[in-house]
């Protein structure tokens, strides 16, 4: 299912809370030789790439549209040079959208060995408050220019970062992030849309307004998964604990559980419990957003928004030739701590079609406790 294979497979909760692939993927065995050790790649991988340079619809996470950007297009070029260091990969993006008209950068430079990759980055960019929302991509975007309905909530960053993981050969289980950056608030400055084209009277939500200020600290993950076969059991987990000082100075952190069970008949069962807490005083692009399809599908975004979460849900499905149709119900609460009650728990039924092993995903739901509407989900989980 593709909430799950998305998960399984993309591993790495960043703080600001999950988002489907079953199985771990293996580094990749060269020829049953030994593997080299030490710290660098041997000489016959160290040929430098030419220069590449991708710009609009040449990559489609290069082109995107929101209510605080409107369309943006960027461009993205990355050489590999040879240094003192060893071969490096540096990529450098831009970006600027027709709405706000801010130019977004940022520089990614990459050392990676067959031990580990670290990256380092420098940044002035857009970025959605619930990280793994996948709010500034290809899904969110068409619905956006298409519906008018922009489900995410953003604010500016800048600064900088050094990130540690896997090499890009083996599945990405853990990541360890350092960074320091400024935040400002952003507004909504497109109305545009498809559906609306010819309705004057409309407008476009108000973007969640950030909490300005400086923020250094530290980000790490552990996302373990087992089961590579979809006709057994397969289960991951997903571990996250962040640090921050400066001007905001709190700890936050979250466990999402999910399993697959494989039923007869074509059928398989899919379960997935998270929740995740906050000390100290977390900004407001730092809480727990729950609603949309990446927490409670039939509820707005942010429909509960809290220093702490839980939430669930389930999906059955059964599998066809042009993909799966599936039964599903979520449910989900945020808020303070020490002030959880029932009777403040959303939840909601759907039906879903999964198409193309996954890569397009069409999800109706309702809410049924709590308020709701009958919202319609689209999102393309296989396309960046």
């Amino acid at each position: 299912m593709t909430w799950m294979r998305r998960t399984l497979a993309a591993g790495g909760l960043a703080l600001a809370l999950a988002g489907p692939a079953s199985g771990a993927t293996k580094l990749q065995q060269m020829g049953g030789s030994a593997r080299p050790r030490g710290d660098s790649v041997p000489e016959a991988q160290r040929e430098p790439m030419p220069a590449t340079f991708r710009w609009g619809i040449q990559r489609p996470d290069l082109v995107r549209y929101n209510r605080v950007e409107g369309l943006s297009l960027g461009g993205r070029g990355q050489i590999r040079p040879e240094t003192a260091l060893g071969p490096l990969s540096m990529t450098a993006t831009l970006r600027m959208g027709s709405g706000d008209r801010v130019p977004n950068a940022r520089l990614d430079v990459a050392r990676e060995t067959l031990e580990r990759r670290v990256t380092v980055s420098v940044f002035h960019e857009l970025a959605p408050m619930d990280g793994d929302a996948r709010h500034l991509r290809l899904g969110n975007s068409v619905t956006g220019v298409v519906f008018g309905r922009d489900d995410g909530a953003y604010y500016r960053r800048s600064g900088w970062s050094m990130e540690f993981t896997p090499p890009s050969a083996v599945r990405s289980a853990f990541r360890v992030r350092a960074y320091a950056e400024r935040h400002d608030a952003v507004e909504s400055t497109t109305d545009f849309n498809l559906w609306h084209l010819s309705d004057g009277a409309w407008t476009s939500r108000e973007n969640l307004p950030a909490d300005p200020g400086v923020e250094f600290g530290g980000l790490a993950t552990w996302s373990p998964s087992w089961g590579t076969d979809p006709r057994r059991a397969r289960g991951g987990l997903e571990v996250a604990i962040q640090g921050a000082g400066g001007d905001f100075e709190y700890a936050r952190a979250s466990l999402i559980a999910r399993t697959v069970l494989p039923l007869p008949a074509r059928l398989s069962l899919a379960l997935e419990a998270a929740g995740g807490t906050s000390w100290g005083s977390p900004p407001l692009q730092r809480m727990w957003f729950v609603g949309g399809a990446n927490s409670l599908r039939g509820f707005a975004p942010a429909a509960a928004v809290g220093s702490s979460f839980g939430r669930g849900r389930a999906e059955l499905a059964r599998g066809f030739a042009f993909g799966a149709i599936v039964v599903f119900s979520d449910l989900g609460w945020a808020g303070e701590r020490d002030d959880v009650r029932m009777a403040d728990v959303l939840a909601s039924l759907g039906l879903g079609f999964s198409l193309a092993d996954g890569l397009v995903r069409i999800d109706a739901a309702r809410g049924v406790r709590g308020g709701g509407d009958l919202r319609l989900e689209f999102y393309l989980d296989g396309i960046p």
